[in-house]
């Protein structure tokens, strides 16, 4: 197992995760609906890798984001692999729509950066259903992937899973770079600065 997997990570599933997942898993399987973690972290200099310990405040961290619907991950989702999404801008996205899903039962999130070819990402909403596809980008030309069209998934565990994927997150930014974490955490974290 691989440190930053759900499992392992400084947010263990609290009472109420845990019940949600055994709710909203999957009958046969006895899979989540949706996970969201990160591995392989690394602070940005322009296209070099380095250690997170050398993080500044104002460089990128980049890595692998894992996004799971019941048994599958989604793809896409790093510029120039699975390993190199970078989350200043997923931070910012997965906020967003977890926001768009906790104040609206009917409603659709779009994030479509246009960057790298990337396809747009499609969140939505309705009732107490939720559904996941990858679209065509208007910006990018990034192609609609046809296997990843309305994926379901549940609306409450997607955002406990955000709240912990989160928490973890800045758990580990904090204990890698702590000279500049806090900094870092102002200057990138949505819910700080929208506060």
């Amino acid at each position: 197992m691989l440190a930053n997997e759900p499992d392992a990570s400084p947010c263990p599933p609290a009472p109420e995760l845990a019940a949600i997942r055994r709710f909203h898993t999957h009958p046969v399987n006895n899979i989540p609906s949706v996970r969201i973690w990160y591995e392989h972290l690394a602070a940005m200099r322009i296209s070099e890798r380095l250690p997170l310990s050398d993080l500044g405040p104002d460089q990128h961290i980049h890595g692998g984001l894992r996004i799971q619907f019941g048994a599958r991950f989604v793809p896409h989702l790093g510029y120039f692999g699975p390993d190199d999404a970078c989350f200043i801008t997923w931070l910012e996205e997965l906020w967003s729509a977890a926001q768009a899903f906790e104040f609206a039962t009917d409603v659709r999130y779009t994030f479509d950066e246009g960057e790298q070819g990337q396809p747009a990402f499609v969140f939505e909403r309705v009732g107490d259903r939720a559904y996941f596809s990858i679209a065509a980008s208007e910006f990018s030309g990034g192609e609609a992937d046809p296997d990843w069209q309305h994926v379901e998934f549940s609306p409450v565990e997607f955002l406990a899973e955000h709240a912990c994927f989160r928490e973890s997150f800045f758990a580990t930014v904090r204990a890698a770079a702590p000279h500049v974490a806090e900094q870092w955490i102002r200057r990138h974290d949505p819910h700080r600065r929208n506060a």
